[in-house]
């Protein structure tokens, strides 16, 4: 279920962008609402990942016999995916997490480490409602902890 925050994430964040530029006040709103909830999940996709990098290292580790650790590392790849950890950190950030550029930005680096022919979207009927149920969950406590962006601004 968490590979596919990434899914979602590069699938609806373009779609609501595109939402928040249009003027109707409710529907800006609203749009701007779910690109912080969106900023929010993709932190727990870091953290995932995060999980799943740690996994693969000790795999190697164990492989590996004497020489303990990667022989051989595309310090590229590891840049990248320190880059796909960290920077959805900034979203625990109130300006940051709804920022419209920012999360182009993540959008931009998420294109750049996963190209979509490398998504795993099996399963994806399952994953949707899922997701969607996540989605409507954290929005429930954003709401109750009144942290969403039109709940923090002064009215």
């Amino acid at each position: 279920m968490l590979e596919f925050i990434k899914i979602a994430y590069c699938v609806s964040i373009p779609l609501l962008l595109l939402l928040s530029f249009i003027s109707i006040a409710d529907l800006n709103k609203h749009a701007i609402n779910l690109i912080s909830l969106t900023n929010i999940l993709l932190i727990g996709y870091s953290f995932y990942l995060g999980w799943q990098l740690l996994a693969m290292y000790q795999l190697a580790k164990q492989f590996s016999g004497e020489h303990h650790g990667l022989t051989e590392t595309n310090t590229g790849l590891l840049f990248r995916m320190g880059l796909v950890m960290l920077l959805p950190l900034l979203s625990l950030h109130t300006r940051m997490r709804r920022n419209r550029i920012f999360s182009f930005a993540l959008l931009v680096l998420l294109f750049w480490v996963f190209p979509p022919f490398s998504w795993n979207v099996y399963g994806v009927g399952y994953k949707i409602p899922a997701y969607f149920c996540l989605l409507c969950s954290a929005y429930a406590l954003l709401w109750l902890l009144n942290q969403l962006p039109h709940q923090s601004r002064p009215q």
